[in-house]
C-alpha cells in the first residue's frame, strides 16, 4: 500500500504543476494546430494537462496488462531476447523520415498517425535493467573476474553508440550508473566499479564536448556542454542558454517563499518545455521551499522502502532486477533535479511520474508493479 501511496502523490504532484505551468506552451501549440487546420474549436490553455490525464488512463491499463504476467516470464533467456528484438525494431523506426520525429536535433519519438507518440528509448531502459538483471545472475559467481568486466564494459559500449546515433547521451548516462550499482550488488569490489565510472563519465563528457567535430546534427550536445563549462549566455538566442539560465532564475529567486500557485512568470515562453524537461525548476517559483522537499522526500522514501524489504526476498532474481529498478528511477530522477539546477549538463531526460509524456509515465508504473509484484511474492 505505501507503493501506491507514494505513486499517486508524485502524479498528482505533476498534474498540479503541469496544469499551472503548461499553460503557455499549450496555448501556442493549439494555436498552431488550428492554423495548420489540424484542431478544430478554439485554443487551449490546458492542452498538455488533459493529456496527461489521459496518459495516466493509459498507462495503469497498459500497467495491469503486465502485473499479469509473472515475473518468471522477465527471468527466462528467450523472453529477454523476443522483447530485445521487439525493441531494436522500435529503435530502428525513430530513424525513418516519415516516423521518427525530431527535436532539437535528436530523434526521439516515434509518431504514427492516429496514436500517440512513442519513445522507445524508456522502453529500452526497463528492457536494459531485465537483460543485465539476467547476465548478472547468470555469471555471478565471476561477478569479480575479468571477463565480466570486460563484458559489461562491451554491452555498455554497445549501448554508447546505439543513442549516439540518435543522439541520447541523457540515456547513456542513466544506463550506465544503474548498471555500476547492479553490478556492484552482484559482487563487483568497489575500485573496479569506481574505475568503470571515472571512464564512463570521462567519455560521456568527452563525447558531448566534442560532438559536433563529428557531424554538425551534433551541434546541440556541444552547447549544451559549453554552457555548463563556460556559463556563457547569447541574450538574442533563445536556445539551451536561454532555457538553463531562465531555469535557475525560477528556482533560486523564489526558492524559499515562492509566488503562489498559478502566479509564474518563467512559464509565459521563458522556459521551453516547462511541462517535460524543467518541470521542476518551472513548478519551483510558485511552490514553496517545503513542497520540492517533500517532492525529494517522496523519492527517497520510495527507495528507502524497497531497500528495507530488500533482505525479505528469497529468490537472487528478484533481488538483482529490484535493485535496477529502484536504481534507474532514483538516478533518472536526481539527475532531472541536477540538470533543473545546473549541477549537470542539459540532458534532455524527464522527471519520473512527475513530467509530461506517457511512454515515460507508463514504463515508470510498470517499473513500480514489477516492484510490487516482487514484495508481494518475497
Amino acid at each position: 500500500m505505501p507503493i501506491i501511496v507514494v505513486w499517486v502523490l508524485l502524479v498528482f504532484f505533476g498534474l498540479l504543476a503541469i496544469y499551472s505551468v503548461s499553460i503557455y506552451e499549450s496555448f501556442a501549440l493549439t494555436l498552431s494546430l488550428i492554423a495548420k487546420w489540424l484542431m478544430n474549436g478554439e485554443a487551449s490553455n490546458y492542452f498538455y494537462f488533459f493529456r496527461q490525464l489521459r496518459n495516466i488512463w493509459i498507462a495503469i491499463f497498459m500497467t495491469l496488462l503486465v502485473y499479469r504476467v509473472p515475473i518468471k516470464f522477465f527471468q527466462n533467456n528467450r523472453n529477454v531476447n523476443i522483447i530485445a528484438i521487439l525493441i531494436v525494431l522500435l529503435q530502428i523506426a525513430v530513424f525513418i523520415p516519415w516516423i521518427g520525429m525530431v527535436l532539437n536535433g535528436a530523434r526521439w519519438w516515434i509518431n504514427i498517425p492516429w496514436l500517440p507518440s512513442i519513445q522507445p528509448a524508456e522502453f529500452f531502459k526497463l528492457w536494459y535493467v531485465i537483460f543485465l538483471s539476467n547476465r548478472l545472475l547468470r555469471k555471478r559467481n565471476f561477478s569479480d573476474k575479468k571477463e565480466f568486466v570486460i563484458s559489461f564494459l562491451v554491452l555498455n559500449a554497445i549501448t554508447f553508440f546505439i543513442f549516439l546515433l540518435i543522439p541520447d547521451l541523457g540515456t547513456v548516462l542513466i544506463l550506465w550508473l544503474t548498471g555500476l550499482v547492479m553490478a556492484r550488488y552482484a559482487g563487483l569490489k568497489f575500485k573496479k566499479v569506481f574505475a568503470i565510472f571515472i571512464l564512463g563519465i570521462l567519455g560521456w563528457a568527452l563525447a558531448g564536448g566534442m560532438a559536433s567535430m563529428v557531424s554538425d546534427r551534433f551541434a546541440y550536445i556541444q552547447k549544451r556542454f559549453t554552457y555548463f563549462m563556460s556559463s556563457s549566455i547569447d541574450p538574442q538566442s533563445r536556445d539551451i542558454w536561454w532555457q538553463n539560465e531562465q531555469a535557475l532564475m525560477a528556482i533560486w529567486w523564489w526558492w524559499f517563499a515562492g509566488k503562489g500557485y498559478g502566479k509564474w512568470l518563467q512559464k509565459f515562453g521563458f522556459i521551453p518545455e516547462a511541462q517535460s524537461d524543467f518541470v521542476f525548476a518551472a513548478f519551483s517559483e510558485e511552490v514553496w521551499f517545503m513542497w520540492n522537499m517533500l517532492l525529494i522526500g517522496l523519492y527517497f522514501y520510495l527507495a528507502f522502502y524497497f531497500l528495507k524489504h530488500l533482505p525479505k526476498v528469497r529468490d537472487d532474481y528478484p533481488k538483482v532486477l529490484w535493485v535496477g529498478l529502484i536504481s534507474l528511477i532514483m538516478i533518472q530522477a536526481f539527475i532531472n533535479i541536477w540538470v533543473n539546477t545546473k549541477i549537470l549538463p542539459n540532458t534532455g531526460l524527464t522527471l519520473p511520474f512527475v513530467s509530461y509524456g506517457w511512454t515515460a509515465m507508463m514504463v515508470n508504473l510498470i517499473e513500480i508493479i514489477l516492484l510490487y509484484k516482487i514484495i508481494k511474492r518475497k
